[in-house]
């Protein structure tokens, strides 16, 4: 099998309630910003109890994207992987909307 993206529209308040940001081992959860997290071991969050269902690294090269995806895979962690930049600009959009509301 391969791993092949899927664009799907997301609520980036949702996404950001249940994100573990992961950098290669280590991460930080996106609701709480604690750190220290080892994706392959935490299913929720020690600082605030989150349960995690979204995945987003830094990683830029699709080698290293690629080894992450197969740790996950070898070690049966069912995250849905998000990409990191798409996940920032979406956010950025809605907190540029935020901006007019009255």
């Amino acid at each position: 099998m391969n791993f092949v993206r899927i664009w799907k529209e997301l609520d980036t308040e949702e996404v950001e309630k249940k994100l573990l940001l992961v950098e290669d081992l280590y991460g930080s959860c996106a609701s709480c910003k604690k750190l220290g997290l080892n994706y392959l071991k935490d299913k929720t969050c020690p600082g605030c109890g989150t349960t995690f269902k979204y995945i987003a690294t830094t990683l830029k090269n699709l080698g290293e994207v690629q080894k992450l995806l197969n740790r996950m895979k070898s070690n049966q962690i069912d995250l849905i992987m998000i990409e990191r930049e798409d996940y920032k600009k979406a956010q950025a959009k809605e907190g540029f909307k935020d901006l007019f509301k009255s």
